[in-house]
């Protein structure tokens, strides 16, 4: 059970007693009005509860204590001397007792009613003649007082985490707001009632936000406390009770729907009482109450929308959410950090090992001199006497080994041919020695280019991981207005919606979550989904995953904004008459707003190439589904079909990568033939004089970028396409005249042309593999 130590500090006690603020006069407002609150036209014991609860609950502002004992004398005058005699003691007793601030927010409760009632009947024995009346009257009082500072201490005591948040907090907020509207009694503007007025706006926006629950409990709560003295208080408590659940029922509809469904039960509750009569809420009233609703509802939900989420333990459920969020956070900071690191190391290693070529190259010397002089007999001379001669004469001699010069007698030192007893064995250790010492320095530096690659694999890997931080960073906006618009237009068009949800996560990137019943019936299809939520909201959209619901009839589609272009890709292939062994692969796809088409064509034909050219297409795919820079991609690929095997393994790439969004595009060419790109009446041929992938360490390449137009189409092809035609020179100039002279803006059309063509110029001999991709590009409308 909550403490009321627990609740606040004893610091933020002493703040809070001169504490103002904007907040501190909204509760100033509160604590007049419902200080003026009566009961019987003479009772008004629920400013003394509200007071009590900011003291037991250590939020006590002098402002506030100020408010509520105005309200109170505005109402009594000199009268209620009473009331502001018991608040004195309250506050005293309760300021200076620490076993009284040890007790628990029922004990206190009762401690309250039991001060008031003492000071209560003290008084009147004091003053006044007393009657059986009096007592009855009193003891009520104490019973009220009881039961109101429990309410308003839950009411209060939203920053305490000891509390089980639920609707029932939320209750005890409205009878709060009850109260505050039965002080404001008969006060009028024009002749309409404020009380009613702000009572309607009330009930309005809880049965909209929250649902025909809580607008119904809002309704009674409303109709029983801020009418309790007066006649009509039945029926005001039936319009405002059915009026609220039929706000929360017509809330799909949107706030026009929600104030529809508030005059429908007013109308039904007025003439089931009256008939033909007046309503008992003017017409004027329940016009400015819906005109206030629909022009403040953002302010109101605003303001109170905090507390709502803390009344209702949905802002607990949310800080759950937000630290499983950090956790997920710290540890993709942590192994970022890790990959980060290790990246270093090995940078720093390789830079490391470079430095000890000149030591490498000493100590060879001196293995050449132990090998070959430990047991000569002039040693002496040559070692001993004459070391430096020596030395510089053998250093001279690895010098024109690592020229690639052949070393042989003639080409010797003069003072070693002329000299040396053994210069045939020189020359042999020598060229021995140096060989090892070459082969080590390859495999050497083979490592070094590794680690370096290692390295900069790592950093790439660390670079997404910080991307996909940043990701999580990003704080979703929701834009609820436009789920309402959503939901409502999908019930319209008889859509068997259940759910919608839209995150705006960056300017131009929008999320659409819609969870559907019974998907298996055509109106809850894919296709007619996704049309009236594009005409909905007025921006094109594309379903981009559909995910089974826990239900088996259910699914929940993700829409997310349509690019301004699209691409679609045809492709044909013919394997070569060798072994029917096509050495070419390819992929396409679409990715987040981008599309690709990759062509890559296998060293030689058969089952070789092939294997060739899947492995570097299979990598190509797997780096850019993790969205990995495209040169260190390359380079990746370079690398590790040089170290696949001790055989020549290279293979061509041909890549086109185009933004969907600007419909840029860039064409990477390594080795790989001419691509066409066809508009209107006209081709335009991209060519490189690049070399394949897996051939050299440094891997060089160019990357063609232009602006497609809507309408594009992009011809890509391997090399046993445009070799077909061995009887021109130009086989380029050929292909552009062929794509040029196809009529069809189809692309398998296209690609089956060309096919033909090459296929009847070869005489149907397929001497290598062909393959044709051709994408179509157009603008979305």
């Amino acid at each position: 059970m909550l403490k009321t130590e627990f609740v606040l500090s004893k610091q933020k006690k002493i703040n809070n007693l001169f504490d103002f603020d904007s907040q501190q006069v909204l509760c100033m407002i509160l604590a007049f009005f419902i200080g003026r609150a009566n009961i019987l036209d003479k009772l008004t014991p629920f400013g003394i509860s509200f007071i009590s609860a900011y003291i037991i609950i250590g939020k006590l502002n002098i402002f506030v204590l100020i408010s509520t004992i105005l309200g109170i004398f505005t109402f009594h005058g000199l009268k209620g001397m009473d009331y502001f005699i018991v608040i004195i003691v309250i506050s005293l007793l309760f300021n200076n007792s620490n076993r009284l601030k040890n007790l628990s927010i029922i004990g206190s409760s009762i401690v309250s009613s039991i001060l008031f009632t003492m000071v209560k009947f003290a008084f009147v024995i004091v003053f006044k003649p007393m009657f059986i009346y009096d007592i009855f009257t009193i003891l009520f009082e104490g019973v009220v007082v009881f039961a109101l500072t429990y309410i308003f201490c839950h009411t209060l005591s939203m920053e305490s985490s000891e509390i089980r948040y639920s609707s029932e907090n939320l209750i005890c907020g409205i009878i709060t707001l009850s109260l505050t509207l039965t002080g404001m009694q008969n006060m009028s503007i024009a002749g309409l009632s404020v009380k009613r007025i702000l009572s309607v706006l009330i009930i309005l926006y809880l049965g909209f936000s929250e649902g025909a629950f809580i607008g119904g409990a809002a309704g009674i709560s409303l109709g029983l406390i801020s009418h309790i003295s007066q006649p009509e208080m039945p029926f005001i408590l039936s319009i405002y009770g059915l009026a609220g659940m039929l706000t929360g029922l017509f809330k799909d509809l949107g706030k026009i729907g929600s104030s529809l469904g508030f005059l429908l039960g007013n109308c039904i509750i007025s003439f089931y009482i009256n008939g033909y009569g007046t309503s008992f809420i003017k017409p004027w009233e329940l016009g400015i109450s819906v005109i206030l609703f629909l022009l403040l509802y953002n302010v109101l939900n605003n303001y109170f929308s905090g507390y709502m989420e803390v009344a209702l333990g949905r802002m607990k459920e949310r800080s759950y959410s937000q630290r499983k969020d950090e956790i997920t956070i710290n540890r993709l900071k942590e192994i970022s950090k890790v990959f980060g690191e290790l990246s270093a190391t090995f940078k720093g290693a390789a830079k490391y090992e470079k430095k000890f070529d000149a030591e490498k190259i000493y100590k060879l010397i001196d293995d050449i001199a132990n090998s070959l002089c430990a047991n000569c007999g002039m040693r002496k001379f040559c070692w001993e006497e004459d070391f430096h001669t020596t030395y510089n004469l053998i250093y001279n001699t690895i010098s024109l080994m690592e020229g690639n010069k052949c070393i042989t007698e003639d080409n010797l030192p003069p003072s070693i041919r002329d000299y040396c007893i053994n210069k045939d064995e020189v020359i042999e250790i020598m060229k021995t020695h140096f060989n090892i010492f070459e082969a080590n320095a390859l495999w050497e530096k083979k490592l070094l280019e590794n680690r370096e690659l290692v390295s900069e694999q790592l950093k790439e890997v660390s670079n997404i991981i910080e991307k996909t931080i940043n990701d999580i960073y990003t704080k979703p906006i929701f834009k609820e207005d436009m789920e309402e618009e959503i939901y409502a237009s999908l019930k319209n068009k008889k859509v068997d919606v259940k759910n919608v949800i839209v995150i705006e996560l960056d300017k131009n990137k929008l999320e659409i979550y819609v969870d559907v019943d019974k998907s298996y019936k055509g109106k809850n299809s894919q296709e007619n989904i996704e049309r009236i939520v594009t005409d909905t909201v007025d921006i094109p959209l594309k379903v981009e995953f559909i995910l089974d619901l826990p239900k088996n009839e259910g699914k929940r589609f993700k829409l997310i904004r349509r690019n301004r272009y699209s691409a679609l890709t045809e492709v044909v292939t013919i394997a070569n008459d060798y072994n029917n062994i096509s050495g070419d692969n390819y992929t396409f796809g679409e990715g987040d707003n981008n599309y690709f088409v990759a062509l890559s064509d296998g060293m030689g034909i058969g089952k070789r190439a092939n294997n060739e050219s899947n492995i570097a297409i299979e990598l190509l795919e797997s780096f850019l589904e993790a969205k990995f820079d495209k040169k260190l991609t390359l380079k990746t690929i370079n690398s590790i079909l040089m170290l696949k095997s001790n055989d020549e393994i290279f293979t061509t790439f041909d890549i086109s990568l185009l933004d969907l969004y600007s419909g840029k595009l860039q064409a990477i060419k390594m080795g790989a033939p001419a691509t066409f790109i066809k508009r209107n009446n006209e081709v335009k041929i991209i060519n490189s004089q690049s070399l394949p992938v897996g051939i050299l360490k440094d891997i060089d390449f160019n990357i063609y970028e232009e602006y497609l137009e809507d309408g594009d189409i992009i011809i890509m092809m391997s090399d046993g396409v445009l070799e077909a035609n061995r009887n021109i020179e130009n086989v380029e100039q050929w292909m552009k005249d062929i794509i040029k002279n196809i009529n069809s803006i189809n692309p398998k059309v296209i690609a089956d042309t060309i096919l033909e063509i090459a296929k009847k110029v070869s005489k149907n001999q397929i001497r290598d593999d062909m393959t044709i991709l051709v994408t179509k590009v157009w603008k979305n409308r």
